[in-house]
Formats: structure tokens, C-alpha cells, sequence
């Protein structure tokens, strides 16, 4: 798996979606090699929680959700 396949499957990885064994270990792999990635995926995985704890029941705001969109494609 590479740095592009990585920031794709993400949040699949986060919320535990959709990724097969093989594709959990190959993102945990490349995880542990690549510190970018890692980096990125500490970033993603701390934001991710901050928004579950805090963020239950109410609405996104468009603009961050606007702002979060442009992140994500930038990667």
C-alpha cells in the first residue's frame, strides 16, 4: 500500500468500514514504515475522537465541514 492508498482508506480504518484483513494489515505496515503517514494518521485519529466525544448530536458547522473537506483533498 502507498501514501496515496493510505489517506484514502483512512477513515474507513478509523471507523473500522469496509477494509478486508489484508488491507488492515497492509495500512498497519505501511503505518509503522512511513512516518508521514503516521503523522497524519495520529492528526486524524486524535481530530476523529475530538469530534465523536464532542460533537454527539450536534450539527457540523458548513464551513468547517467545507474546511475539512479541502484537508482531506489536499493529501
Amino acid at each position: 500500500m502507498d501514501c496515496k492508498e493510505i489517506v484514502e482508506k483512512m477513515y474507513l480504518y478509523l471507523d473500522h468500514e469496509i477494509l478486508t484483513e489484508e488491507e488492515r494489515r497492509a495500512f498497519e505496515e505501511h503505518l509503522a514504515l512511513c512516518r508521514q503517514c503516521c503523522q497524519k494518521y495520529e492528526f486524524e485519529r486524535q481530530l476523529w475522537s475530538l469530534i465523536r466525544q464532542n460533537g454527539l448530536g450536534d450539527p457540523i458547522p458548513e464551513t468547517l465541514l467545507n474546511r475539512l473537506q479541502q484537508v482531506i483533498a489536499s493529501f
